[in-house]
């Protein structure tokens, strides 16, 4: 059943909280400024897109938002992923900037409340949510086999190790800071390598969506966590890259140099992503408008 829901209406609340404890009203940015963004010209720099501060940032008491649609600024306040939201994010072209002061004490929980209640009373948006099904993936175990091992425990001693002073570089030029209970990416070559310590599939396949823009389901059926290491082309997800190129140093190009994600999950991880249709929840966008209320 669809489930229409006007967000003019909005009424949240938070209790038991620095901020807002004894405050009967919905939360708010102390000071919010919405303006929009100067139209870009043809051949001009893109510049900095989406939100950023706020509490656990360099910046706790301020929240920006720079050329960002009202589609961006949903996936911020609401948590929503780019597949999740009807119409497409790219066919939101009008952008905003925004400037606004948190209040001290405010959690960042919060503050996604505070953007959610900007957003019903400068962009009047109203939305609804509803099954929907579109093209996705499942990660499913390949045929050739599964090639990535069950972490084994840390001894004590690793456990009680520091972690090093700065990223290290491997032997294919690869940079990264290693984390136990992590993934962590680095970049060379056109390259992306993914290094994953004590990681569970469930997660992996999370992680994936933001390279396929699609979503993916766990058929994999593995419960463990699992150490890996993931190499593949930067520049495509979908075809193959051109070769990698020598780069000065007399670094040299690892074996998979070029695959695609696709190819680079069952050759090397020994996992294939295998098309599915999947039925979501989405977030469907009927009304904002675009001239925002006066600040």
């Amino acid at each position: 059943m669809k489930l229409a829901i006007a967000v003019t209406a909005l009424a949240l609340f938070f209790g038991g909280s620095q901020y807002g404890e004894a405050a009967d009203q919905p939360l708010g940015f102390e000071v919010a400024s919405v303006k929009s963004a100067p139209v870009r010209k043809e051949g001009e720099p893109q510049g900095m897109m989406g939100c950023f501060g706020g509490p656990g940032s360099r910046d706790p008491i301020r929240y920006t938002c720079s050329n960002a649609s009202v589609s961006l600024m949903v996936i911020q306040a609401y948590g929503v992923k780019p597949y999740e939201l009807r119409p497409p994010v790219s066919t939101d072209t009008y952008r905003f900037n925004v400037e606004a002061k948190v209040p001290p004490g405010a959690t960042a929980a919060q503050v996604k409340v505070m953007l959610q209640n900007l957003l019903a009373e400068r962009f009047n948006l109203a939305f609804h949510y509803q099954k929907s099904e579109t093209q996705g993936y499942s990660l499913v175990v390949a045929k050739s086999g599964l090639k990535i091992k069950e972490s084994r425990s840390p001894a004590p001693e690793e456990v009680d190790a520091p972690p090093p002073p700065g990223p290290i570089k491997d032997p294919d030029g690869f940079s990264y800071i290693p984390r136990r209970n992590a993934m962590v990416v680095g970049r060379a070559n056109g390259l992306q390598r993914w290094v994953g310590n004590s990681i569970p599939v469930d997660r992996l396949a999370g992680l994936l969506n933001s390279l396929t823009g699609r979503p993916i389901t766990d058929s994999t059926g593995l419960k463990g966590n699992y150490d890996f290491t993931l190499t593949f082309s930067s520049e495509t997800v979908g075809e193959v890259a051109a070769p990698s190129v020598v780069p000065e140093g007399g670094i040299v190009p690892i074996e998979n140099g070029g695959l695609t994600v696709f190819a680079a999950l069952e050759k090397q991880l020994g996992l294939k992503l295998e098309p599915q249709k999947i039925v979501l929840d989405v977030f469907v966008i009927d009304h904002a408008e675009k001239i925002p209320v006066e600040n």
